[in-house]
């Protein structure tokens, strides 16, 4: 596991561990009990089909360098599902998406690195083959609704309407939604689905209260991640850099709401672009969100 955790070291006591000195490599023998399993999807395949720019298939070890050195959580079991054999885009969602439906039936939480937003449909998929009957909640915290056509093959930005089109049992909504990302045909194609739309300007309170309705009415929860979502300064290491997004204060305090609902089977989070990031900022600060939620799994 060095070669994708190694970090800073006080000892080996246990008041002294990080992250990198307590994960484990998942496997077929991993104990089930509480706990989280990273799974890497380093690839950015999708992001190029969609025009954006190329970089992302560093995220996920960015993300990984990025929380290393963060002090283990007691009592949570973490593990390493490690990254991808193939970057292409269909042969990577097959793969993930069999990775992510063997962590959660082993009892473990996974957490997907992204790599393209395209990672929606494969975490969606592991979803499904794990939960063949429920409905699925689809949050994304996203500036872009992702529900473009697919009739020239998927990408980054077809994720939403490929899982729409062939499964009626599930239901979307997106918190961080900006008119400006988003032509009148990708919002009546979102309308035409009855997608919860909850813009960034609206009000904390607001957007929590209507999660909650809309979670009230699933069964399971699956939430993804698009980086873009946060204000420019907070994330520049993205394809397409938000001005005036979402603040990472107010975002941290939704998922804590919503994973209060105990409905959360697997989170993951896209588009992080080393190559355009600054200071790492994208990387820590998808980091500090999977932290927070480390510590406050139930």
């Amino acid at each position: 596991m060095k070669e994708l955790w190694n970090g800073r070291f006080d000892s080996n006591e246990d008041i002294d561990l990080r992250l990198w000195q307590v994960i484990k490599e998942f496997s077929k023998e991993s104990a089930n009990k509480p706990g989280i399993c990273f799974v890497g999807y380093n690839t950015d395949d999708g992001v190029v089909r969609n025009l954006g720019r190329k970089g992302a298939e560093g995220g996920s070890n960015a993300i990984r360098k990025a929380m290393q050195s963060f002090p283990a959580v007691e009592n949570l079991a973490l593990y390493d599902y490690k990254n991808l054999k193939s970057k292409v885009l269909e042969e990577a969602q097959d793969e993930y998406s069999s990775k992510i439906a063997k962590v959660i039936e082993k009892g473990i939480f996974p957490i997907g690195l992204g790599g393209g937003h395209d990672i929606a449909y494969g975490s969606y998929r592991g979803v499904r083959k794990a939960y063949p009957d429920k409905k699925i909640g689809l949050i994304n915290f996203d500036t872009h609704l992702d529900i473009r056509p697919y009739d020239n093959g998927p990408s980054s930005g077809t994720s939403f309407k490929q899982i729409l089109d062939n499964d009626d049992n599930t239901a979307y909504s997106i918190i961080g939604y900006k008119k400006q990302g988003n032509t009148k045909r990708l919002l009546e194609t979102a309308n035409k689905y009855n997608t919860l739309i909850l813009d960034e300007e609206y009000e904390e309170n607001y957007i929590i209260e209507n999660i909650k309705k809309f979670i009230s009415g699933v069964d399971v929860v699956y939430i993804t991640f698009c980086m873009d979502v946060f204000d420019a300064p907070y994330a520049p290491g993205v394809s397409a850099p938000t001005i005036m997004g979402l603040d990472p204060k107010k975002g941290k305090r939704i998922l804590r709401e919503i994973m209060k609902s105990g409905k959360v089977v697997c989170v993951d989070f896209a588009e992080v672009n080393p190559v355009y990031d600054i200071d790492s900022r994208t990387a820590k600060l998808a980091g500090a969100l999977i932290y927070d939620i480390m510590l406050n799994m139930r």
